[in-house]
């Protein structure tokens, strides 16, 4: 397996590279381009909401050989799937004289139940398997999301009620700390049955901004509807420990880095039971991806002991969710 220091300019290379300059510019003049004159000082209104939701999610990604792709261009990989997620939301949103709006999300999830494959291959696209394992996958995942937004109104003469399109910037935070265990292998055949104390975790962080639309429509006098979509891009990073691989380091066996983009949707439905309480529901979907990587390998030198880091190509890594939530909110 190559090693880090005979590749040093190329990930360096890599690490300078992206479009952090070109995204931090568009921001930028997007938000000089604000309309003027906010009303700060002008009248509050907001809401608050705390709800329990369901999701079905799944992780995957898969590394090469070689930094280069290669040999063989798919040597290891690993998903994490059916990933059933008990979650815990909050969300609060303000607006400031019906002009700036200020939105923050955050949501806990607990895996209560899901399946992992890990596979290796010696030949290229998934040839030659050597070894595969099922296990259970297990373990958590947070998010965090803070946005802002100018409200732009007009009224549905057909509906006799205003609607809101709001454009939208904001930061997110997302990570998943999965786990690996209770797991069986499959090939080669001549060791098939139970692994005994796997215990794996693979602990994985995407932040990033983003920028998105909202639209609003009050279909009642009582009904809300709420589209969100959002375009996200992320900074990806990783860290993994194998704790049945003597040959590698711990607790950081290797060290996933990337950069992606996701694209997040979301329909709500709020209706009002009084004047200061509603009922909200909102189905939300996930799909984010990353760019080839690097993948930073901490392996132990069998002779001294000491740590020989390695490094390879992450070839892709894919998050993808889809839940449910119902909601509580109470306005003010």
């Amino acid at each position: 397996m190559p090693r880090l220091a005979g590749q040093q300019e190329q990930i360096s290379a890599w690490r300078r590279g992206g479009r952090r300059p070109a995204l931090r510019a568009w921001i930028g003049v997007a938000l000089f381009a604000a309309p003027p004159g906010l009303g700060f000082a002008a009248g509050l209104e907001g809401d608050a909401s705390l709800g329990l939701g369901y999701s079905v999610s799944e992780l995957n990604w898969n590394i090469a050989g070689s930094l280069a792709g290669t040999a063989p261009n798919i040597l290891s990989e690993l998903e994490w799937k059916d990933l059933n997620v008990a979650m815990l939301h909050a969300a609060g949103e303000l607006s400031v004289d019906k002009q700036l709006l200020l939105r923050g999300r955050a949501a806990y999830g607990e895996v209560i139940s899901g399946d992992n494959q890990d596979s290796d291959y010696n030949g290229d696209d998934r040839s030659l398997e050597f070894s595969r394992s099922n296990n259970r996958g297990d373990g958590q995942v947070i998010e965090a999301s803070l946005g802002v937004g100018y409200q732009f109104w007009w009224y549905d003469n057909t509906a006799g009620r205003y609607a809101r399109i709001i454009p939208m910037f904001g930061y997110a935070w997302r990570g998943q700390y999965l786990s690996i265990s209770e797991g069986q292998q499959v090939i080669p055949a001549s060791e098939a049955g139970p692994i005994a104390n796997l215990n794996s975790s693979y602990d994985a962080r995407w932040q990033g901004p983003w920028m998105g639309l909202s639209l609003l429509m009050d279909t009642s006098e009582r009904t809300r509807v709420t589209l969100d979509v959002e375009y996200h891009f992320a900074d990806y990073r990783a860290e993994a420990n194998w704790n049945l691989r003597t040959d590698l380091d711990h607790p950081l066996s290797f060290l996933h880095e990337t950069r992606g983009t996701g694209v997040v949707a979301a329909l709500s439905v709020r209706h009002d039971l009084s004047a200061n309480w509603a009922l909200t529901a909102r189905v939300e979907s996930q799909r984010f991806e990353g760019d080839p990587g690097l993948d930073t390998i901490n392996l132990i030198d069998a002779a001294s002991g000491a740590l020989d880091p390695a490094v390879t190509r992450l070839n892709a890594v894919e998050w993808q969710s889809l839940g449910g939530m119902l909601a509580l909110t109470r306005r003010f």
